[in-house]
């Protein structure tokens, strides 16, 4: 008799530890559903409640708050949160990439490129890690190393328009016209509801003297949603 009713006690404790990741699991799937429409406070309202039911540490949940938190412009809560995963977890990737970002966001672009390059280095094909650490590397007027990574998110992601597009927009800067072109083109083959690489284009064709290519893109930009001045047109379309 009193070996039945242990053996019923374990059976309880099993089903309810079951219950309870089971939970936790839904709790995380609906968080991410919610996140993909955008409803932020939902979502992290689920999150929560996971990481309440969670036995031990859970760092995916955590993440993910960050992540969300991050999303829903929480900068002071998204940095908790990442900095709570990557203390329990040293060798976690993402954790260090969502990190970078939140330091990009608030200009600390030295240390935005410090958990970038550790992102790599624990994953090492991660395009947008590189792209990222490429704009970190830029805002801090390291133009070589910013090209550097573009052409290596590239490399990773050979479809990677925003890639393109910023080094295509460093190349026109650093005068290679002809390269700014073939870069901006192809950003443009892959991303063409995206009105800034027409702007761009634009931009690079006036320099180039190309003045019909120039209103030309300047038409498409105001075409996908620019808000293109009167005084540009003039300049552009003369």
């Amino acid at each position: 008799m009193k070996k039945n009713i242990i053996s019923l006690l374990f059976l309880f404790v099993i089903s309810c530890i079951s219950a309870q990741n089971t939970n936790v699991h839904d709790l995380i799937q609906s968080a991410l559903s919610k996140d993909s429409t955008e409803n932020y406070s939902a979502a992290l309202k689920d999150l929560n409640k996971a990481i309440e039911l969670s036995k031990h540490h859970n760092d995916t949940a955590i993440w993910l708050h960050s992540k969300i938190s991050l999303e829903n412009n929480d900068i002071k809560t998204a940095n908790k949160d990442i900095d709570e995963v990557i203390k329990h977890s040293h060798n976690y990737a993402e954790a260090y990439f969502i990190r970078g970002i939140i330091k990009a966001k608030t200009e600390n672009y030295e240390g935005a490129i410090k958990d970038f390059t550790k992102s790599i280095e624990l994953r090492p094909n991660s395009a947008k890690a590189y792209y990222d650490r490429g704009l970190a590397h830029a805002m801090m007027d390291e133009i070589k190393q910013a090209m550097q990574d573009f052409s290596r998110a590239i490399e990773l992601e050979p479809n990677y328009a925003k890639a393109y597009f910023n080094r295509g927009y460093w190349k026109d800067i650093m005068g290679d016209v002809e390269g700014a072109l073939t870069d901006l083109l192809k950003a443009k083959e892959l991303d063409p509801s995206n009105k800034e690489i027409y702007l761009e284009l634009a931009v690079v064709y006036a320099r180039n003297k190309k003045m019909k290519e120039a209103c030309q893109e300047l038409e498409n930009a105001a075409a996908a949603g620019h808000s293109i001045s009167d005084e540009l047109k003039a300049e552009f379309c003369k």
